[in-house]
């Protein structure tokens, strides 16, 4: 029997129009500030394990580091931490991928959990030129104060698209890797994102150096945007008058944090057994 749906490229192609098209409407509504925050450090630990059927079960481990008015450790400048647990299925179709993921986030008074599914698409452009990956993801985020203080936090859901172009080469006999990927954020329910329907793009260029078949080891640059939006202000004056800043409209508030990082990737394939007749008898003898 075939199948009612099959999910293909003018899919995904539709999903990208529109997402381009909400991010524009979003940003270009009214009038737009961009504010730059100081240059945030990350890295990211995975240990992947893949099944016997091709299914594989993952685990990523994230660190933050960036100027910020609270740590979760102080020595680290570390604002910011995660632990991630999931399962990916393929389909019959190789290309085609279905998973889900929890994960956990420390924060300073804070434990956020993420609970997430996605669905994958990756394929090929030209005669094996590039790799182009596609995922769609849910994610409901649910935060959890962990000390009495001020301030409150909703749980809320949204949407995500993630597009990444990929490609695998060699220099001077060492084995390389260059991925160009975006990724944009919708919100479903988000209260504090007000009148934005896109709450957080990023834009990011990886390079791994491929020790191995079970190691990766990588560099990353990313462009991390937050939007938010910013009600009119009125001028500022000092004690004696002078003015010290400008009244500004209601806007659209960007802001736009610099991110490097590091990334190391361990994979363990799990051993496909023979089913071929007299195999087990003839690894007795040896």
């Amino acid at each position: 029997m075939k199948p009612i749906w099959t999910p293909s490229f003018v899919f995904f192609k539709g999903i990208i129009i529109f997402c381009f098209l909400t991010n524009s409407f979003s940003i270009n509504a009214q009038e737009t500030e961009k504010r730059y925050s100081d240059n945030s450090y990350w890295t990211f630990w995975n240990v992947d394990y893949e099944l016997s059927n091709h299914d594989s079960l993952f685990f990523e481990i994230n660190t933050r580091s960036s100027a910020f008015e609270s740590y979760i450790v102080d020595d680290l400048s570390m604002n910011r931490a995660h632990m991630m647990l999931g399962y990916a299925h393929k389909f019959k179709n190789p290309k085609l991928m279905i998973g889900a993921s929890v994960r956990s986030v420390f924060e300073p008074n804070w434990n956020v959990w993420y609970w997430r599914g996605f669905f994958q698409h990756n394929g090929i452009v030209g005669d094996n030129l590039v790799e182009f990956q596609k995922r769609l993801s849910y994610e409901y985020i649910s935060p959890n104060k962990t000390v009495d203080s001020p301030g409150t936090r909703d749980p809320y859901g949204r949407f995500s698209l993630w597009l990444m172009l990929g490609k695998n080469f060699t220099i001077s006999k060492a084995k390389l890797r260059g991925e160009f990927s975006y990724e944009i954020f919708v919100h479903q329910n988000d209260k504090s994102a007000e009148d934005r329907l896109v709450d957080l793009t990023r834009l990011r260029f990886d390079l791994y150096w491929i020790a191995s078949e079970r190691i990766r080891v990588g560099l990353f640059a990313m462009r991390d945007t937050q939007y938010y939006y910013a009600p009119a202000t009125g001028p500022r004056f000092d004690a004696e008058g002078n003015l010290i800043a400008e009244g500004k409209p209601e806007r659209n508030l960007n802001i736009i944090t610099p991110v490097y990082g590091f990334s190391f990737k361990y994979s363990i394939k799990q051993k496909e057994e023979c089913n071929c007749p007299g195999e087990k008898r003839r690894k007795k003898r040896r």
